[in-house]
């Protein structure tokens, strides 16, 4: 049978598919993917995907995409489509129009607390499928042009720290003073920051010899690659974690609006942490933290970032990976 899978998300989302393609290849069928631009860069090279389809941001209207689907299954002789489109953000992350929003945060817990990946496998039909992970494939040159860049530190504790996220609960207030007493403290690591272009606004400031800045340089597949070979990963629960958890390299995702269960469950050497606040976790999607969420004053963080993560606490964690 030829299988459509439609997830045209962000980056987190697309990769959060990549078990259910090996699945549904094992199971012996044709796998199409219908994604995203991020879809199509995180998913190249997959053996388990035999083609993947572009879909061009905004170039259909939501209340026509179920149809666009089908239309797209049609074209390419698909058996059958699975639409996987808001498959977790809608179920199990409540936007404020959502009734479940304003439900109690026990009442949020007990609905939203529900391993991501495990939602994928439920809403495509095969809820009995647990545990898997993400995962991502590299070609010779991206292995090559890896190398490459890796030789100059050879011997050295390197970090790939991507500085934020989507939105203000994702980006770590402390950033500059835990990097500061790491280098200090540790002569031999060395931190390479990554994100998009609206990262480099968080690099200023991040002056230091020993941090190499790859924010908006760096493509995702190239960010990827770095997080395989490591020695730890730092993001917060943006996709950048969800890239980190394909591979066996330490890393440390803060958690604010979701849990462990939610995003690392599955991924080895986790070390995670989550927010230690009365609001957290919120399984809220925060589009205004001015509006919904309580906020230090002056870096205008909200709580779950700015207190849920003490930096002698972060630091602690860091060293965990460091001295094993």
């Amino acid at each position: 049978m030829r299988v459509m899978v439609a997830r045209i998300a962000a980056i987190g989302d697309c990769i959060q598919i990549s078990p259910l393609c090996r699945y549904l290849k094992e199971q012996g069928h044709e796998v199409y993917v219908l994604t995203s631009e991020w879809g199509v860069q995180i998913l190249k090279n997959n053996p388990f995907i035999d083609k993947l389809i572009l879909y061009v941001h905004d170039t259909v209207p939501c209340e026509e995409l179920y149809d666009y689907f089908n239309k797209v299954a049609k074209e390419n002789k698909c058996d059958k489509v699975i639409n996987l489109n808001e498959c977790v953000e809608v179920k199990y992350l409540f936007h404020a129009a959502d009734p479940v929003y304003n439900y109690t945060k026990q009442e949020r817990f007990l609905r939203g607390n529900k391993n991501h990946y495990d939602a994928v496998f439920e809403a495509a039909g095969f809820p009995e499928v647990t545990g898997k992970r993400p995962e991502m494939f590299f070609d010779e040159k991206e292995e090559e042009a890896s190398a490459r860049f890796r030789k100059d530190f050879i011997g050295k504790f390197l970090i790939v720290w991507c500085l934020a996220g989507s939105a203000r609960h994702k980006a770590y207030p402390f950033t500059r003073v835990v990097m500061e007493k790491l280098l200090l403290k540790y002569p031999d690591i060395v931190i390479i920051t990554v994100g998009d272009d609206w990262c480099k606004n968080f690099e200023e400031g991040l002056e230091h010899e020993r941090i190499i800045h790859k924010s908006g340089k760096w493509n995702i597949r190239e960010t990827a690659i770095a997080c395989k070979y490591a020695s730890l990963v730092i993001a917060p629960e943006t996709g950048v974690a969800h890239l980190a958890g394909c591979f066996d390299t330490p890393k440390i995702v803060f958690l604010t609006h979701t849990t462990k269960e939610c995003l690392s469950k599955y991924f080895k050497n986790d070390y995670s942490i989550e927010a230690k606040v009365d609001c957290a976790p919120c399984f809220r999607l925060i589009d205004d933290c001015d509006v919904q969420c309580p906020v230090e004053p002056l870096s205008r963080a909200p709580w779950c970032v700015a207190f849920g993560f003490p930096p002698e606490e972060f630091i602690n964690q860091v060293e965990k990976v460091y001295l094993r």
